[in-house]
């Protein structure tokens, strides 16, 4: 086990090909090698060439047993708290409060000898120095034999993994693209040489054949009827005085495409690229977010399922992608699985892993210890608050007694607080993750396709009584012990089950399970070195415990034809919403009532699905005085706006559809908004297969949600759910909001691991540092915010040009585990918003 292998982190390079294509690229490298640079080419006098950067050797884990001389510290708060040597081997050490697992021991990743590039080095940002490599004069260039003059040179660095080699020291993998402008012409056929910095000689051939990365598309590919484009276009990065370059001097709208099956080499459609989104036009904030005029060839039109490729005259060739009558299938299963891989308290082994398998863990029973606490989410960061979570429950931990591994205290365990899901890139689960719950509800109820959807679990195809179900809250918790559960609504129930356990007799509903520190090296989920905390029950949590919680027993009892454990649900959900409507509510200093927007955002969401699933007075008499719309809302609460909980209004609207009492101007006013919201918002492919930032909500700081996971979507499925309809050109808009996040981006990458010819690198993942990812796993992909000061610590060096302000904001994809507005993934927002777009492009 002590056995080093190399890391796959060619990820991203570009790859010289020919027609015809294989189906799938290589883009790792084996064991023992290094990549070699690639060239390619643009127009008549450009060359391209990609070069990685610093590779590194990863250990695998080593079993710690009673023979080994191992010392090492703990500090449960800090992310090199678990550090030591073992053996005399230094590292990082899991925790050892597993009863059924042994402690693992990882020493340092080493990087791979030889895989520096020193001519790339630029100083710190504070005091940059010019790299050797970005100087023209120490480059030599050939074009048959011929010595040729460099007129500009640009680069744009990107990390594509950043590690810990030691206490506070990382290093990254870059990925460099260099772009030479000759004084010459390239002709076709001919053979150009480059040798200049930590970069020997390389050679290739000119040829029409050569991978571009400057033409993107969808790699998962298209449906054969609905949109098909690819664009074409690219930012180069910078030169050594900080000027830009781009291709805006090599295409037109005279500039032709080929559409090439990669079966036979037949040309299929042909035609010339449209200007799709100027340079010079912004998107918004007076930015243009692609940094370059961006072209498009659409090849709607083509009925031929079949493998193609795109070729660009001057320019070169696309990844190959596929055409077929269900061709999101794939992803959406994904998408759903995903949840799967992120269960807390459940073992994933075969054959339900699929490849991928992990010891049980946050659960009791192998010895791990929630200890409960007094503080509630919703008064930290992680909640709305403004306090420290991390602070204010290792406060209160100290005050109490609790120690590193306590054995007596005076605070007190919670042993039911466990299942649910993992909070994206570490282990904490929040109520907040009730909103998934309640959408993998509405999926189901809304599209038949979903509740035949397979996805392997261990409770596949079994009523809720089964014995292979571990979701059950107790012994007695068995619904009507015959009816055969959709396997979302399985996971669904997976997701509820720490909560459903943990609810108080009076009602209450904990905030969720919170771990001392995120990411402290070596940890693990099955034997973390962290002390794991619950949250004190809270009104904000019973409210969004009984918004989903009520959804999803609805839709068990009126759907499924489970009445026995879909009442069971909207009984703890209706007990959760009144022991909420209980608690004391803290006033302004004016003395207005509850200043607290979030809770009155989910006390008025829970009410309406409530309203629907039991009729109760209550509910229908806050919902309709607080509610946001006109004309009926008299008094609504600050904060409260329809884009929050937007579905939920919706229940409303069918609560009056199935027999309750509701306010006719009320319904209106919501079906009227839906529509409008549908029918009027931009299209999400009309600036690069993205969308005009106008209409984009929440803002530039959160633009990472859009891009990668199709939040344009969302809008037109709530349409459909209060329609059964869908027009063409919403469905149209909502498929060309898939491309992005599948590959069609500035740097060619697919934010879904699993899918598409090229992954992101290094999403952000916290079990086994080393370890593959999670099929299904889908990182923000794009930087919508500024980069914070402890990130750019981490990737110094490998970002050029160094002011993030220079890159375009879609240029932003920096493939690295310790940028988090990149690398991370959201349980209730991309990664539940991606879930929600594949179920609506799949249902047609």
């Amino acid at each position: 086990m002590g056995l080093t292998r190399r890391a796959v982190l060619l990820q991203g390079t570009a790859l010289a090909l020919s027609a015809p294509f294989a189906h799938t690229l290589v883009s790792s490298v084996a064991a023992g090698e290094l990549p070699d640079p690639v060239v390619g080419f643009l127009g008549d006098s450009v060359v391209q060439l990609t070069v990685m950067d610093t590779m590194f050797d990863l250990p695998q884990p080593i079993v710690v047993t009673a023979q080994d001389r191992a010392n090492w510290t703990l500090d449960t708060g800090n992310a090199f708290g678990a550090r030591g040597k073992l053996n005399g081997e230094k590292g990082n050490f899991s925790g050892r409060q597993s009863e059924t697992q042994p402690q693992f021991f990882t020493p340092w990743p080493q990087i791979t000898k030889g895989s520096r590039k020193g001519g790339f080095r630029q100083g710190p940002q504070e005091a940059p120095t010019a790299a050797l490599a970005d100087q023209p004069a120490q480059w030599q260039v050939q074009v048959d034999g011929q010595p040729a003059t460099i007129r500009s040179l640009f680069r744009k660095t990107t990390p594509v993994a950043t590690r810990a080699i030691g206490v506070r020291r990382w290093e990254s993998t870059k990925r460099h693209q260099l772009t030479f402008v000759l004084d010459r012409v390239i002709p076709d056929g001919a053979t150009v040489s480059l040798n200049g910095p930590s970069v020997t000689k390389t050679a290739a051939r000119k040829q029409a054949e050569t991978f571009s990365e400057s033409i993107h598309l969808c790699q998962q590919g298209y449906p054969i009827l609905g949109p098909k484009k690819a664009y074409v276009g690219s930012w180069w990065g910078h030169d050594m005085n900080n000027q830009g370059g781009n291709t805006d001097a090599l295409l037109s709208e005279q500039t032709v495409w080929r559409l090439i099956s990669t079966e036979d080499g037949a040309e299929l459609r042909s035609g010339r690229l449209r200007l799709a989104k100027p340079g010079s036009e912004p998107h918004g904030q007076d930015l243009n977010y692609n940094g370059c005029d961006v072209y498009e060839a659409d090849f709607s039109d083509l009925d031929h399922i079949g493998s193609y490729y795109i070729q660009v005259d001057g320019v070169g060739q696309s990844f190959p992608f596929n055409v077929t009558q269900r061709v999101y299938d794939g992803a959406l299963r994904l998408a759903a699985r995903w949840y799967f891989h992120q269960r807390s308290g459940c073992a994933i082994t075969d054959p339900y892993g699929e490849g991928r398998t992990r010891p049980r863990n946050g659960h009791p029973e192998d010895g791990l210890t929630v200890w409960q606490t007094g503080v509630k989410l919703g008064d930290t960061r992680e909640g709305y608050g403004k306090a420290s979570a991390a602070k204010s429950l290792a406060q209160q931990a100290e005050a109490l007694g609790v120690e590193d591994y306590p054995d007596a205290s005076q605070m007190t365990a919670n042993p039911e607080a466990w299942g649910g899901w993992h909070d994206a890139g570490d282990w904490d689960r929040r109520i907040q993750h009730m909103n998934v719950v309640y959408h993998m509800a509405d999926l189901v109820e809304t599209y038949p396709h979903i509740r035949a959807l397979a996805l392997n679990l261990p409770e596949s195809g079994k009523p809720f009584a089964h014995g292979d179900v571990a979701a059950r809250k107790n012994d007695l918790d068995r619904g009507d012990g015959e009816t055969v559960l959709p396997d979302l609504i399985h996971e669904a129930l997976w997701g509820a089950s720490i909560w459903r356990r943990t609810q108080q007799p009076d009602g209450g509903i904990i905030g969720g399970v919170e771990y001392s520190s995120s990411g402290i090296l070596g940890s693990v989920s099955w034997n973390p070195v962290q002390v794991t905390y619950a949250y004190a029950p809270e009104d904000w949590a019973a409210y969004r415990f009984a918004h989903g919680a009520a959804k999803l027993g609805h839709v068990i009892k009126t759907v499924c034809g489970d009445a026995a454990l879909g009442d069971a649900l909207i009984d703890e959900a209706l007990r959760a919403w009144l022991w909420a409507e209980q608690q004391p509510v803290p006033e302004n200093e004016d003395g207005q009532g509850d200043p607290r927007a979030d809770v009155s955002r989910a006390r008025i969401a829970s009410a309406s699905v409530l309203y629907r699933a039991t009729g109760h007075a209550a509910t229908r008499q806050v919902f309709e005085d607080f509610n946001p719309f006109e004309p009926r809302a008299e008094t609504p609460l600050e904060g409260v706006r329809p884009e929050f909980f937007a579905n939920s209004f919706l229940d409303y609207v069918k609560a009056g559809r199935e027999g309750r009492a509701t306010d006719a101007k009320l319904v209106a006013a919501i079906e009227n908004w839906i529509k409008y919201r549908a029918l009027n918002g931009k299209r999400m492919g009309q600036d690069f297969g993205l969308h005009n930032t106008d209409s984009y909500v929440w803002g530039r700081g959160w633009l990472r949600f859009g891009p990668g996971s199709n939040w344009r979507a969302g809008q037109i499925a709530l349409q459909y759910a209060a329609t059964g309809k869908i027009p063409a050109e919403l469905y149209e808009a909502a498929v060309e909001g898939m491309w992005f996040g599948m590959g069609c981006n500035p740097a060619n990458v697919s934010f879904v691991q699993g899918l598409g010819q090229r992954s992101f690198a290094d999403p952000l993942l916290t079990d086994h540092y080393g370890d593959e990812t999670i099929p299904g796993q889908i990182s923000f992909g794009v930087a919508g915010g500024k980069l914070n000061e402890w990130e750019l610590k981490k990737v110094e060096g490998a970002i050029y040009p160094f002011n993030q302000d220079d890159w375009p904001i879609y240029g932003q994809i920096f493939e690295s585990r310790s940028i988090a507005i990149t690398a991370e993934h959201g349980m209730k927002s991309n990664a539940l918003e991606w879930l929600l777009a594949c179920a609506l492009v799949t249902s047609q």
